[in-house]
């Protein structure tokens, strides 16, 4: 199992937290596929349309960043962030792991204060494009 180092040296983590890699390069699918920003417009569209509300916020939260970004996700961060609920959380997080936009990598990440099992975070649900390395 290989260890991935976080894109912050110095941040710090807490036990029992997931570590993040945001994944979004592809190739576009269509004419209609542009880019808003570096986020396509159709997986943004698509996630739209396969999330609640909640789910769709997280998702929107961690698309937010650059691709290849790796981190320390915070609970509180995200729930400060989007302003959801604790329990709407841990439901929308489930779904994104259900439907295959937050997938566990077998890998590890080494962080300042320990080391973290890291998770994909994908722009469209797996299987869906072809992983990027």
């Amino acid at each position: 199992m290989s260890e991935i180092k976080l894109s912050y040296e110095g941040l710090k983590t807490v036990p029992n937290q997931k570590a993040y890699r945001v994944m979004k390069k592809r190739e576009p699918q269509s004419n209609k596929d542009v880019r808003i920003s570096d986020i396509f417009k159709e997986d943004m569209l698509l996630a739209m349309n396969n999330l609640k509300d909640t789910s769709f916020k997280i998702y929107m939260y961690l698309i937010s960043n650059q691709d290849g970004y790796v981190a320390g996700l915070s609970r509180q961060d995200v729930i400060n962030k989007t302003g959801i609920s604790e329990s709407s959380y841990k439901r929308g997080m489930k779904e994104l792991e259900e439907k295959g936009y937050f997938i566990y990598s077998n890998q590890k990440v080494t962080g300042k204060d320990g080391i973290l099992p890291l998770y994909t975070f994908y722009s469209r649900p797996w299987g869906q494009i072809e992983p990027i390395e």
